[in-house]
C-alpha cells in the first residue's frame, strides 16, 4: 500500500486540520553509557528505514495521498548535561514535545543523555502519522540489529502505485458499496431491536472546580516492577497479564474520582493487525469490553479475562465487518471542513489499555548494553486544559516487558483529577500496593 489508509489519514488530519499532533515514543534506560558509534549506526538505520516517510499530497478529487521517502531528518540529539534522577521525567516530556512535520519532514528524532551514576537514557520519537506503536517498535528493533526493513513494516515507496484516477475510482466504489452495506445493516439491526431499548446511564464525572486553563500537558508517569511479580499477581486472581493491566487502570481511574466504584466502565483495548510484509504505517484496530461495577475485579480477574478473549476472537473473524469499517472509505474522502466540524464532538476513551507484551525484550540491547527497562507510550502534543475537558478522557496506559522488568506508562487525561505527576504517582503506588507489586518510578 503506497497510499495512506484511513487510519493514516486520521492522524494526518488531527495534526494538519485540528492542530493536535500525536507522537509515539520509546525510551530506554541503561545502567551504562551507550557508545556514539552505536547511536550513530542506529540513527543511520532509522534514516534508511520505513519510518522515515512523509506524505505526498494528491490533488485529484477522491484519490488518496501517497507515501514518499522523507528528505529531511533531525540529527542525533546528544544532551550535554548529566541528568539527575529527578530530571529524567522532564527530559522524556521535552523529547516528546519535539515538533515534527509529516508532510515535509522531519518525522522522527533519536536523542541521548547520560545519567547520574554512569547510566544513560535514549529516546526515539516519531509522528503517529508515519507509524503506530508497532511500526515504531519494529523500526527500532531493525535499526538496533542492523540495516534493512523490519519483516512487518516495509518501505512503501517501492510498492506499485496505481494512478490517481484509478485510485479515486476505487475509493468512490468502495465508499458507495460500504455505505449501502452499512445502511442495510443499520436497517436490519433496527428491525431486530426490541421496542423498549435498554439504556445505560452515562458514567458521572466527579464535580471538580476547574483550576487550570490554557496550555496543559497531561500528567504521565512511568513505573517498573519485576515481571515475575506482575505474573504472580495476575495468576493469584485467576487472570492474565492483560487482565491485571485493565484492573490496575480501573483502580487508578476509580481512585481519582473520575468514576464511582459501582460504575460499569467501558475499556478500550488496542489490537495490532500488522502482518508479515505490511506496508501500512498504522495497522491497529481495537475492541471494547465492559468491566462491571462493584470492584469485583480486585479479587477475581476472570470476568475481564473472558470478556477480553471473546472480544479478541470476534475481531479476528474477518467476516464480521463492522459498520465503522464499512464507512472508512467514505470518511477518508470527507473535506477538511467537515472533519473539523465533526471533531468538535469527538471524545477520548475513558479507559484505554495497550498491552505491548514482550516487545521491550526485542529492543532491550543497544550496542551490546542491555537496558534496565524500556518504556513505550503515545502522546498528544499541544493540548490545553479546555481541550482535555471537552474530550472527556480518563486514563491511558501502555505496558510491556523487557526481560525481568515490566514497565507501565500511565497518562491521566483529566486536568482537574490528575493535576500533577506527583498526584498520579500516589494513585499508582496505592494500586501497586493493593496488588503486592513493588514500584520503581522513573
Amino acid at each position: 500500500m503506497s497510499r495512506l489508509t484511513y487510519d493514516d489519514d486520521l492522524f494526518l488530519r488531527m495534526e494538519c486540520v485540528l492542530d493536535v499532533p500525536v507522537v509515539n515514543q520509546i525510551v530506554w534506560r541503561f545502567d551504562e553509557p551507550i557508545t556514539r558509534e552505536s547511536l550513530r549506526a542506529m540513527w543511520e538505520n532509522l534514516r534508511d528505514g520505513p519510518i522515515n516517510r512523509t506524505v505526498e499530497r494528491v490533488r485529484f478529487p477522491g484519490a488518496r495521498d501517497t507515501w514518499t521517502r522523507a528528505g529531511a531528518s533531525l540529527p542525533l540529539e546528544l544532551d550535554d548535561r548529566v541528568l539527575g534522577a529527578s530530571e529524567l521525567a522532564d527530559w522524556m516530556e521535552n523529547r516528546a514535545a519535539v515538533r515534527l512535520d509529516p508532510e515535509n519532514g522531519p518525522v522522527w528524532q533519536l536523542a541521548y543523555a547520560d545519567t547520574d551514576g554512569g547510566g544513560s537514557v535514549v529516546s526515539l520519537v516519531a509522528s503517529h502519522v508515519v507509524g503506530d506503536g508497532g511500526a515504531l517498535t519494529s523500526s527500532a528493533i531493525a535499526a538496533v540489529r542492523g540495516p534493512g526493513d523490519p519483516e512487518d513494516f516495509r518501505s512503501a515507496w517501492d510498492a506499485p502505485r496505481p494512478g490517481d484516477i484509478s485510485d479515486a475510482a476505487g475509493q468512490i466504489g468502495a465508499a458507495a458499496l460500504g455505505t449501502v452495506r452499512a445502511l442495510g445493516r443499520g436497517a436490519r439491526d433496527a428491525l431486530r431491536r426490541p421496542t423498549k431499548d435498554k439504556t445505560t446511564a452515562s458514567i458521572p464525572v466527579a464535580p471538580v472546580h476547574p483550576t487550570r486553563f490554557g496550555e496543559f500537558a497531561p500528567s504521565t508517569v512511568v513505573v517498573d516492577c519485576p515481571t515475575e511479580q506482575w505474573t504472580a499477581a495476575a495468576a493469584s486472581a485467576g487472570g492474565s497479564a492483560n487482565s491485571l493491566l485493565v484492573a490496575v487502570a480501573m483502580g487508578v481511574l476509580t481512585a481519582s474520582g473520575r468514576v464511582h466504584e459501582s460504575d460499569a466502565v467501558k475499556v478500550s483495548l488496542p489490537v495490532s493487525t500488522r502482518v508479515t510484509g505490511d506496508l501500512r504505517a498504522n495497522a491497529t484496530s481495537g475492541v471494547s469490553i465492559q468491566v462491571e461495577g462493584g470492584g469485583g475485579y480486585r479479587r477475581d480477574l476472570g470476568d475481564i479475562r473472558r470478556a477480553s478473549k471473546d472480544a479478541f476472537t470476534t475481531l479476528a473473524d474477518s467476516s464480521l465487518s463492522t459498520t465503522f469499517e464499512l464507512t472508512k472509505p467514505l470518511m477518508q474522502m470527507l473535506p477538511d471542513a467537515i472533519v473539523a466540524r465533526a471533531a468538535k464532538s469527538a471524545t477520548a476513551p475513558l479507559c484505554l489499555c495497550s498491552n505491548l507484551g514482550n516487545r521491550g525484550s526485542a529492543l532491550r540491547s543497544l550496542g551490546g548494553v542491555d537496558a534496565r527497562s524500556v518504556a513505550m507510550r503515545s502522546i498528544t502534543q499541544q493540548t490545553t486544559a479546555e481541550l482535555l475537558r471537552r474530550t472527556k478522557g480518563g486514563v491511558s496506559v501502555w505496558w510491556n516487558t523487557s526481560g525481568a522488568t515490566a514497565t507501565l506508562c500511565v497518562t491521566g487525561l483529566d486536568p482537574d483529577l490528575f493535576p500533577s505527576r506527583e498526584h498520579l504517582c500516589t494513585l499508582i503506588a496505592d494500586e501497586y500496593d493493593r496488588w503486592e507489586l513493588t514500584p520503581t518510578f522513573w
